[in-house]
């Protein structure tokens, strides 16, 4: 059988298939594959933040001047600028229908696929604009704004007293005297004050505290929590005959002093501030490399190993020119928490997006919400917003970088600028001056604005005051939550009105104002590891779970899965092939063979995030991730089964086995101590000896989808192909005709790259995707084709399937969706992708995605993706044939208890 992957993780063994399906043991151990991942949804309050920070400007940006009621229009009896107004629509029905945007009168205005219902009519919408309305409405449509235009006033969250809510008042330390005085007795196996405060509410529940858990799970959980590798086989071992009192804390204080644990915490904090290492989007030809950005992620690297104060952090990161000017030790690189997000095409959105890291990373607030209004919410007014902006818009890169300055760092411009609000967030509108200046809810009123240049090491000073009631919180929160599975509040980085206190919040109280005193990152974690309720088991039963679903007495541990990182490395480790360099530059790891680097170190394309990591809920790095999301999708399950990568690995576990040991017995037993640190069991033993002594089935036989594609040049002319030409030089991710670019003559700015490329002037330089079918059977194609210019006369796109044009349309300052297209195909024809320059050459640059799938009489299915597949030169790498101990091996590498932690 010849299959294709659709998740680009492809290069299969399907000799592992049939092999699952051979052997009843196989079968059982890989049982629930599809399930090894715990779904879970997305916060409301995500939902609402999504809403704020892309829906609504959107619609008050290109929807408001014609639908609503301010605007004093209301086009085809639609508003558009209240949720009722929404649901209600117009004469074709409800402008919205919650999780189902196809369905939808404003998708079908904005794709401009019915004459006479085109919306914007001026100019349509971009694709991520348009995706962003898709992706909110099949969310379900989360909209908080009521009708505005109501009779009934809504109360502002600014005439709210901001000491009426729990995030806002300082924290404060809980004595054990409170305890007392409630008679609450020292909780079995407490080890702190917070284990008491669990214990008490836990009975109130009626909930039982679960027992300590054994010293296996422990220390496998110690290991996952700290430096996401597993324990070896002989650790959990000595740990399980160590019988000194304070043997778990001395495994403690080892781990925090080991780099790894720089690298586990690190790469939490990496999803706070939304790191990649490109910058996203970019005009054609401009670098897109953002540079030195790893110097970034090995300061936050250093940072934790040497555990420094979280308030130093916080000052470094915001104004590390201020700190270390000459960058003489090394803070000024911190400033990537700044200018390590994605670069808009705006600068408006640039420091929104900065605004939005710094406040909803370091405080917990949504301050991006009010860039077009007042917070719907939370007592920050628009002047708060454009303060911000004033402080961050006067932050520029230093022009002349010697040596040693840090390609990461901002300085103060040397002539500062005003800021005006904008008012409704359009620059051409502005009212009031907006003073470089602290949040209004939580700044005294006799306070002056800031003084020091642009503002930044003011508000850094500000935000790690001990008067301010959320930095500690919000960071003990997220610490807790890496930790124990679940954050105390719900919405890490949004702790205002909307958000309620934790079920116990003097356990939060207690932890931040702790903080407060030391702030040591190391000092907080071994306090929260010695607790019992780090310690305690994750095992219950139907009672409690119907008493305390959620935990929120603390009564139980979580089970987790793996992350992303924690799995891969993991197999990495299983295979015998980690390579535990630390810190450096990025690097790919998505290649067929295995990159022995943690994937901390990955490379990661912000435009083009491979779809491995995507799969595997990798934090977006396009903004700020408050927590990763949990998903089970069968993509998770094919690549674990599929990819040669996982080949690899096992083949490389069984063959260190195999060179410790030559009996099959010796051979199992340590495979099972290497991959699940554990013996077997004596029926797991038994029957798995018997299988790795049974005869292997060949394996079947697969291609490399980028042998199926070709890139080149050819003569173009009333609808025949001919003297196709295959491009010689790939430079900069892109082919071409030669190293230099544009070329003389004819081919100029002749190119292809993965989502696009520029046609040669004429017909006889046309450039051409094409793609060969290695079988018989039916093709369909799909994908999005376009032209962004307003200039030039755009380019005709044509596609064709065995010498068939199925397609030919011209795109000129166009976004669209091609038709789908079937057709029946003969094994060696080709779909091919044509883009002519028409009569000019300039303002020819187009985007062009596609897919391909290809189904014979049998069943067979080949699939391609134009973007997934596309590569340059490379070395064919044939998909390796595992052995039976081998396929043992990667069956364990499948098994939950090697992808869950309890």
């Amino acid at each position: 059988m010849f299959v294709r992957r659709s998740n680009r993780d492809h290069r299969s063994t399907h000799a592992r298939q049939r092999f699952i399906l051979d052997t009843k043991w196989i079968r059982c151990l890989s049982v629930g594959l599809a399930a090894t991942l715990v779904s879970s949804t997305w916060a409301s309050a995500d939902d609402t933040d999504f809403f704020e920070a892309k829906v609504r400007p959107l619609l008050i940006e290109r929807c408001y001047e014609c639908h609503s009621t301010e605007s004093g229009e209301s086009m085809g009896d639609y508003r558009l600028d209240s949720a009722p107004a929404m649901l209600a629509g117009g004469s074709r029905g409800a402008s919205i229908v919650p999780g189902k945007a196809d369905a939808s009168v404003l998708i079908r205005a904005i794709g401009y696929d019915e004459p006479g219902l085109e919306m914007p009519p001026d100019e349509k919408l971009s694709d991520d604009e348009i995706a962003i309305l898709k992706h909110w409405i099949d969310s379900g449509a989360t909209d908080p704004r009521t009708d505005e235009h109501s009779s009934e006033e809504p109360v502002s969250p600014l005439s709210r007293d901001v000491r009426s809510h729990w995030a806002f008042v300082p924290p404060e330390r809980v004595s054990g005297d409170d305890l007392r005085e409630h008679n609450v007795g020292v909780a079995v196996n407490s080890r702190d004050l917070i284990d008491d405060l669990s214990a008490k509410y836990a009975n109130e529940l009626g909930v039982p505290v679960s027992e300590m858990a054994d010293r296996d799970t422990l220390l496998r959980r110690l290991h996952f929590d700290l430096s996401g590798l597993p324990p070896t086989f002989d650790e959990l071992k000595s740990f399980r005959e160590d019988r000194h009192p304070d043997a778990f804390q001395r495994r403690v204080n080892r781990m925090l002093a080991d780099p790894r644990m720089s690298e586990r915490m690190g790469r939490h904090w990496l999803d706070v501030a939304r790191y990649a290492d490109t910058i996203g989007y970019t005009t054609a030809g401009k670098e897109r490399t953002i540079k030195g950005s790893h110097r970034y992620r090995d300061w936050v690297l250093k940072a934790f190993a040497e555990d420094m104060p979280f308030d130093e952090m916080v000052l470094h990161q915001l104004a590390g020119d201020r700190t270390d000017p000459k960058n003489e030790s090394g803070n000024a690189d911190a400033m990537g928490f700044i200018t390590i997000g994605r670069k808009f095409l705006s600068n408006d959105d640039t420091l929104d997006d900065r605004i939005d890291v710094i406040t909803r990373g370091l405080l917990g607030l949504t301050v991006s919400c009010a860039r077009c209004h007042d917070h719907k919410f939370d007592p920050i007014p628009t002047l708060d917003y454009y303060s911000l902006y004033n402080v961050l818009n006067n932050s520029v890169p230093p022009e002349d970088l010697d040596a040693a300055a840090s390609p990461l760092m901002l300085v103060d411009r040397d002539k500062l600028r005003r800021q005006q609000v904008y008012v409704r967030g359009q620059r051409g509108n502005r009212g009031d001056d907006a003073p470089r200046q602290y949040l209004t809810a939580f700044r005294k009123s006799e306070e002056i604005p800031f003084e020091t240049g642009s503002g930044r090491l003011d508000l850094a000073e500000k935000i790690i005051s001990n008067e301010n009631p959320l930095t500690a919180r919000v960071y003990v929160n997220r610490v807790w939550g890496h930790l124990t599975g679940r954050p105390l509040v719900d919405s890490p980085s949004d702790f205002g009105f909307r958000t309620a206190a934790p079920a116990i919040p003097e356990t939060l109280d207690d932890l931040a104002a702790d903080f407060q005193s030391h702030w040591s990152t190391q000092r907080l974690m071994r306090r929260i590891l010695s607790t019992r309720i780090y310690q305690q088991s994750s095992i219950t039963d139907s009672k409690t779970l119907s008493l305390d679903p959620s935990n929120t007495s603390l009564a139980r541990a979580e089970r987790r899965r793996r992350d992303f990182e924690s799995l891969r490395d993991c197999i990495l480790v299983g295979a015998g092939q980690i390579d535990r360099q630390y810190g450096g530059e990025s690097v790919e790891i998505t290649s067929p063979t295995i990159t022995p680097r943690r994937t901390l170190y990955a490379m990661i394309n912000r435009q083009n995030l491979p779809g491995l990591f995507r799969t595997f809920d990798f934090a977006s790095p396009d903004m700020h991730s408050p927590e990763r999301y949990q998903t089970t999708v069968p993509q998770q399950a094919l690549f674990l089964l599929n990819h040669s990568q996982l080949s690899s690995a096992a083949l490389a576990a069984a063959r260190e086995v195999k060179q410790s040991h030559n009996d099959v017995g010796q051979q199992v037993t340590t495979l099972f101590q290497r991959l699940l640190q554990r013996q077997p069991t004596a029926s797991e033993l038994e029957e798995a000896v018997a299988f790795v002594r049974s005869e292997s089935l060949p394996p079947l036989v697969e291609a490399d989808p980028r042998e199926l594609w070709t890139y080149g040049t050819a003569n173009w002319k009333d609808n025949q192909l001919s003297e196709f030409t295959e491009f010689p030089v790939f430079d900069k991710n892109g082919w071409q005709i030669e190293g230099k670019y544009p070329s003389p003559g004819p081919f100029s700015y002749a190119r292809l790259t993965n989502e696009g490329g520029h046609p040669g002037h004429g017909d006889n330089a046309a450039v051409v995707r094409r793609w060969k079918c290695p079988m018989d059977g039916v093709v369909k194609v799909t994908g999005m084709v376009g032209h962004r210019a307003k200039q030039g006369d755009g380019i005709q796109a044509v596609i064709r399937i065995g010498g068939e044009v199925v397609f030919s349309e011209k795109q000129f300052s166009s976004n669209r969706p091609l038709p789908t297209k079937k057709r029946k195909i003969r094994k060696g024809e080709f779909v091919e992708f044509i883009a002519h320059s028409g009569s000019t050459l300039s303002h020819d640059s187009f985007f062009w995605r596609s897919k391909i799938s290809a189904a014979s009489k049998d069943g067979t299915v080949v699939e391609a993706n134009s973007v997934d597949d596309f590569s340059g030169p490379f070395q064919k790498t044939d998909t390796p044939q595992l052995d039976r101990l081998a396929q043992l091996a990667q069956v364990l590498f499948l098994t939950n208890e090697f992808a869950f932690v309890d």
